[in-house]
């Protein structure tokens, strides 16, 4: 058996983060719907800790997802070696970027 990822594993972590993506987003609109919403509450809420770690899970998973999606269509479609790693490296970079700003957008709304 290989050490890298199989075929399995990256669908496994494709399917089990979209289900948590969609489980998020239900929660996250009938909260919106429902709920008389003004500012104070929408920072009581997104200041909580259970929905910062909510919302940190919600950034991993959409950011695996992206990652597993995106290395598969460029794996598949892209032959040439060199644009290939510069792409995936790109991609590498920008959800860094992304997560950490998501990380920093979460702390300062928790007030941390």
């Amino acid at each position: 058996m290989s050490r890298g990822l199989g075929g399995f594993q990256p669908w496994l972590i494709q399917r089990l983060s979209a289900a948590y993506l969609a489980i998020y987003f239900i929660f996250f609109l009938l909260l919106l719907l429902l709920w008389d919403w003004g500012f104070p509450a929408w920072r009581e809420l997104m200041g909580s800790p259970w929905m910062v770690f909510a919302s940190l899970l919600f950034f991993v998973s959409l950011f695996l997802h992206a990652w597993i999606g995106i290395r598969d269509v460029v794996v598949d479609y892209i032959h040439p070696l060199l644009p290939r790693l510069i792409i995936l490296a790109v991609v590498i970079a920008a959800l860094i970027y992304f997560g950490f700003w998501a990380l920093q957008i979460l702390l300062m709304v928790s007030g941390t």
